[in-house]
């Protein structure tokens, strides 16, 4: 997949909100919706073990939803976790992963934020700028803003504002679990992102692109952390026979 604004992965917190800054003047959300044909859902998660990261990204045709690419990439965390600075943590490891996908999809849907973001680019908008691609953000935890219940049945949402300015919406994407923290990435409203957000849902909290990239990264970090502790569990005995020697 092609990348079109990619800058350097800084470790510092004021370049890193400069960068935060300058990207954020390429963010476009007043787009005509574009019509889907391939969705993609992508995800990260951490060793328990050291500070191994892993990224999946699972491209899906649509409004079918059958997979037609699984793609993975590990790397390690070297930026800290600072809340408004995902990008920067987990970015790294996500571009490597997305530079590997073949069939370039029409939307990704990242697990994150999106506009929904102290400065309005979270981590579904800075990496859809840096992917000039539609970005949705579907996020399970709020990072900013407030918002009214959510009523308790499939498709229900209210309006996520902060400063009187609505910023995302807040979805009930299956019956009796936690709502998803919906926000607009780049090249689409936020009407559009929860519709699509719905109609890629199949009886899951996580719309099927998105469920299946954490499935999947979700392994990846499980076989990680199991070779860890095996090859820590060989060591041990090895040292122990020595001793006995």
């Amino acid at each position: 997949m092609k990348l079109v604004r990619l800058h350097a992965w800084t470790k510092d917190l004021k370049e890193a909100a400069k960068i935060q800054e300058n990207l954020a003047h390429f963010v476009d959300l007043n787009l005509p919706p574009k019509e889907i044909e391939l969705i993609a859902g992508a995800d990260v998660a951490y060793s328990k073990k050291d500070n191994a990261v892993f990224a999946s990204i699972v491209v899906m045709n649509y409004p079918e939803l059958t997979p037609l690419e699984k793609v993975k990439a590990q790397s390690y965390a070297d930026f800290p976790y600072v809340p408004g600075f995902l990008t920067f943590r987990e970015g790294p490891v996500l571009v490597k992963a997305l530079e590997r996908v073949q069939r370039v999809p029409d939307l990704i849907l990242f697990d994150g934020n999106g506009i929904a973001h102290p400065k309005g680019i979270g981590l579904a908008t800075h990496l859809g700028v840096i992917l000039d691609l539609p970005t949705v953000g579907c996020a399970k935890k709020k990072l900013l803003g407030n918002h009214h219940e959510v009523p308790d049945q499939f498709g229900a949402q209210v309006p996520l504002e902060h400063e009187d300015k609505q910023i995302g919406a807040v979805v009930r994407t299956r019956v009796g679990v936690k709502p998803l923290y919906i926000s607009a990435g780049n090249k689409i409203g936020l009407d559009d992102a929860v519709e699509l957000v719905l109609s890629a849902t199949r009886g899951y909290r996580l719309p099927e692109p998105q469920r299946l990239a954490h499935v999947l990264v979700n392994k990846m970090r499980r076989n990680y952390d199991n070779r860890k502790k095996d090859n820590r569990g060989n060591h041990k005995n090895r040292n122990k026979q020595r001793q006995i020697r």
